[in-house]
């Protein structure tokens, strides 16, 4: 049994909680406590985080870029590609999020420690709001269509197939 845990669960209303808690919550937990593990629980109230299924499909969306396209004749990895989609997001929706993005501050390119070469500092994907991971997936979908992306996430692939996008 490892030594840590990190379970998060997102619900609104008390019986989605009481729904949650049963079926994640308890189980999760049951084992730790039968073992006489000490186990420590933290509750915060939610914000307009970006939730976790965003979370999820955004890097499901980074893997598939990552995959099917090249930067100027190079491939590149998930991680970096976020890193590109993301600055060419900011730009293009500076004026349309304004407020969002003035949150993040500056991006900034500092000289790394230990060898020579930049570092982008910056916002962090992580804390977008919903609204802005919203826009941002949408912002890829286009990306992806221009780029004859083929979405490899099966719940997108049968909202396409419904909706007439692909066969």
């Amino acid at each position: 049994m490892s030594a840590a845990a990190i379970l998060t669960l997102e619900w609104q209303g008390a019986d989605a909680a009481n729904d949650s808690l049963r079926r994640e919550l308890i189980p999760t937990c049951k084992p730790y406590i039968d073992s006489g593990a000490r186990l420590e629980i933290t509750v915060r109230l939610a914000t307009d985080s970006q939730s976790r299924l965003q979370e999820k499909k955004l890097h499901a969306m980074y893997r598939d870029i990552a995959d099917q396209v090249q930067l100027y004749g190079k491939s590149l990895p998930a991680e970096s590609w976020k890193r590109v989609l993301i600055d060419a997001f900011r730009h293009e929706t500076k004026h349309e999020f304004a407020d969002e993005w003035a949150k993040f501050g500056d991006i900034e390119l500092v000289p790394a420690l230990n060898h020579p070469g930049f570092v982008m500092v910056g916002e962090q994907s992580r804390r977008f709001g919903r609204k802005l991971s919203s826009a941002l997936i949408e912002w890829l979908l286009a990306f992806g269509a221009e780029h004859n992306v083929i979405w490899t996430d099966p719940k997108f692939q049968a909202w396409a197939r419904e909706v007439g996008l692909v066969e």
